[in-house]
């Protein structure tokens, strides 16, 4: 197994220097390293094509990124070829402590020959996940939740869905416009992303979505904070008026941060006053936090950043990293509101799972390496360098994100607002691919660039990704005003 190669003395406090090449040991230091002539390499292109045939081309990742990963540290992969590329995007917000972080790894190899799977009943090692859970859970729900475990966001979305109308006795979902909660029953209707949905005939009924802050592209034409937050004055008209259609609602579920819809962190009152309108209606109030969560805004929930309590919460990505891991926060005052044994999960006991999960908190809650402050000030740097290239490329017209959650959304002319052409992602994510950087992108118009490395990425590797990202804008703007 690896080691860091920096080790700190008791006692002794991490310089930021120290806690710098802790970090860089972590990866292979010298990524980007391209050694085939082109990328992909010739075995990586021959695996890609012949897989083609062979996998569901519903997966995102077997037809758009032509990647044949073969060994991951840190925020770096090698591929088959031998190439290493930095990878700005973890896994889709999955890598919050990167691939194979050593102490995750240590878990893992010392659990596994003692038991990997077992019925979903209590072992001592679930007892302790669960109780650094709930300790570090937020807001209201900190020591006062219990909790619904599964292997994908998309299961933890739908079961508190279910329990939201198990405690209710009400039927109706209101969701968000440009949400992304999952691809399966209720999250599928919750997902608003076309081609999710498109020619799977009726999707699950009464689910209702509302317009997101999405200040940028105001749905009502308006400016924050001139508006008042109109957005979440019209949910409020929708929750709490006769005759709106929205007369039996269970819960109201919105992503923390918006994911997939272009990476948005909305203004500070909207949340506050979503709770409102959910709670005088009658309705539970979920916050969506299988991307936005585990550290990656710079707090351990996104909520955090706001003044309100989600009655649950949905986890996942980060929280298992290496491993499979997501499920449901529940307010612990619902607890006997739900059905015996109305939910099994065969998977939600396995022990290697749990260990990683518990390693995963042990890296995240490290006062010396201090992973959530250290996002926090790597976000306000990525900003200024965004900041410093919007002079030169006018085409960054938005520029938004908390900690290691950031974008910039690309548009023909910054005046008008106009997008620009979702084929030109088909440009600019090849000419970045064959620099060593992967990333992905998101947006309603595919015209976003999100950017979330591991909370472990080095300032060396950061800026290295950005660099090589400035000089592909740089080089591709007459086609990006197209």
């Amino acid at each position: 197994m690896r080691k860091l190669a920096i080790t700190v003395a008791k006692g002794e406090s991490m310089t930021n220097d120290k806690r710098e090449q802790a970090l860089e040991a972590l990866s292979f230091p010298e990524a980007p390293k391209l050694v085939t002539d082109t990328i992909p390499g010739p075995k990586a292109a021959k695996i890609f094509q012949e897989m083609m045939s062979m996998e569901t081309p519903q997966r995102p990742a077997a037809t758009v990124f032509p990647l044949v990963a073969e060994e991951a540290k840190g925020v770096t992969i090698k591929d088959v070829d031998g190439n290493i590329f930095i990878d700005f995007g973890a896994g889709v917000g999955v890598k919050s402590t990167g691939s194979c972080h050593p102490k995750v790894v240590k878990a893992i190899q010392e659990q596994a020959p003692k038991m990997g799977h077992m019925i979903d009943a209590l072992t001592p090692l679930k007892y302790e996940v669960v109780k650094t859970m709930r300790d570090t859970a937020p807001h209201d729900l900190k020591n006062n939740c219990f909790m619904t475990y599964f292997q994908s966001g998309t299961g933890g979305a739908e079961a508190c869905i279910k329990q939201s109308k198990m405690i209710t006795g009400r039927n109706q979902i209101v969701a968000f416009e440009g949400g992304y909660h999952g691809v399966f029953g209720h999250t599928n209707a919750m997902t608003v992303g076309e081609n999710y949905r498109q020619g799977y005939g009726a999707l699950m009924p009464y689910v209702h979505h509302l317009p997101y802050a999405y200040c940028y592209r105001c749905p009502f034409n308006m400016e924050y904070p001139k508006c008042g937050v109109e957005c979440a004055k019209y949910a409020d008209y929708k929750l709490n008026t006769p005759y709106t259609g929205l007369d039996d609602v269970a819960a109201v579920i919105c992503e923390s941060f918006q994911g997939e819809g272009g990476y948005i962190v909305p203004p500070k009152e909207w949340w506050p006053m979503i709770k409102k309108a959910a709670e005088k209606a009658g309705a539970l109030c979920i916050a969506d936090e299988v991307q936005s969560g585990f550290g990656r805004s710079g707090k351990m929930w996104a909520c955090e950043h706001y003044d309100f309590n989600p009655d649950m919460i949905t986890f996942g990505k980060g929280v298992g990293n290496d491993q499979p891991f997501a499920g449901v926060m529940t307010n612990s005052k619902y607890l006997e509101k739900l059905t015996l044994q109305s939910q099994p999960n065969t998977f939600s006991g396995n022990s290697i799972t749990l260990a990683a999960v518990k390693a995963n908190y042990e890296i995240m809650l490290d006062p010396e390496m201090d992973l959530m402050g250290r996002a926090t000030e790597l976000g306000k740097y990525m900003q200024s360098r965004f900041k410093e290239a919007q002079k030169s490329i006018e085409q960054i017209g938005d520029i938004r994100g908390e900690g290691l959650w950031q974008a910039i959304e690309l548009v023909k002319d910054p005046d008008t607002k106009e997008p620009t052409r979702p084929e030109f992602l088909g440009d600019l994510f090849p000419a970045l691919f064959a620099k060593g950087l992967f990333s992905v992108p998101c947006g309603r118009h595919a015209n976003v660039l999100r950017f979330m490395p591991s909370l472990t990425i080095s300032k060396k590797h950061l800026d290295i990704s950005l660099d090589i990202l400035f000089e592909t804008l740089e080089e591709l703007k007459d086609k990006m005003a197209q």
